[in-house]
């Protein structure tokens, strides 16, 4: 039986990735986490006091979601910039196929851009505890 649903998630493991990022999005949607205790705190602030890059995400993408752009940047600018980046690793992966796929991989997965997505990750992560 386990290696059944081993078998199985190996065979199916992009669907079942968008399926838990649309779960996600949805409970994101319908959740605001500004207003939820249950909601997951970063426990990187609660430790250090300090903003990691990733603080302010959820309630980024929940604001994203609802179409107030405005507020999503004043709780995390690099999350929407993340959100486009990885709507377009997404859309290489499942739209495309053949050699455009093979091109958009090396640019958007590539050594470089991951690199990049990396630096800016970490500069923001000390430029918002900055200012």
């Amino acid at each position: 039986m386990v290696n059944q649903l081993t078998q199985f998630v190996r065979r199916h493991i992009k669907l079942l990735a968008a399926l838990a990022l649309i779960i996600c999005a949805v409970l994101l949607y319908c959740v605001n986490p500004v207003g939820h205790t249950f909601v997951p705190k970063c426990t990187f602030k609660l430790i250090t006091g300090y903003d990691c890059p990733g603080c302010g995400a959820q309630r980024a993408i929940h604001a994203l979601l609802h179409g107030r752009l405005s507020e999503a940047l004043s709780y995390n600018y690099f999350m929407v910039y993340s959100v486009p980046y990885l709507m377009a690793v997404l859309y290489t992966e499942y739209a495309v196929k053949g050699k455009r796929q093979w091109r958009l991989r090396r640019i958007f997965e590539g050594k470089t851009a991951i690199t990049l997505y990396v630096v800016l990750f970490v500069a923001w992560g000390i430029v918002r505890n900055v200012l």
